[in-house]
This record gives structure tokens, sequence and C-alpha cells, in this order.
């Protein structure tokens, strides 16, 4: 069994700050982090191809989380998670999260 690197942007250990006082939460994004460590990319679903782009979705309370697989070195990069809203929110997100990769 392969594991993967988890590697969290500064936007993600701000959302972690926030939520330890939130047992049930941190509970739900312990699962999905390990869920993520042991099967990497196919824990969730392809959003952008050419930048490796992921989405994990949680239906009850409903949390998506976008990470990206390097496939140079195996590593995670997890950027952060929101509740789920509008589909409008979850393009901006998105879009935000392209225009970062992009950058770097």
């Amino acid at each position: 069994m392969k594991n993967f690197k988890l590697i969290f942007d500064g936007v993600m250990v701000k959302q972690l700050k926030k939520v330890s006082k939130n047992n049930a939460i941190k509970n739900i994004l312990s699962r999905i982090f390990d869920k993520i460590e042991e099967l990497g990319p196919r824990a969730g679903r392809l959003i952008d191809s050419q930048l490796h782009i992921y989405e994990i979705k949680m239906k009850s309370p409903p949390i998506r989380l976008y990470y990206k697989h390097d496939l140079s070195t195996n590593e995670i990069y997890v950027f952060e998670y929101e509740m789920k809203t509008s589909e409008g929110k979850q393009n901006k997100t998105i879009k935000r999260i392209k225009k970062l990769l992009l950058k770097s």
C-alpha cells in the first residue's frame, strides 16, 4: 500500500486552527485526510487535468476539500476546504486555486 505525503497550504493551516474547536468537523476532515493519504489522487474527483487539481466531497455535513497531486514527488498539496454552498462559490474557489498554481 502506497502512502502519499500531505502538505498543507497556508489557507488550510488557518482553517484547521479555526476548526480545532469543532470536534465533529475535525473528525470528518481527519477521515478525509486519511483517505487522501491512502488513495492519493484516486480519493477525489479530477477537476483540472492540466494542473492535477482534485476535489473530494462529503454530503453530511456538506464539505468540499481541494487538493493537488504533484506527480514528480508523489506529494499531495491540500489547499482548502469549504462548506458546500452554491455552484458559483465553488467555481470562484476553483478559479482562485488555479490562479495560485499558475503564479508558482
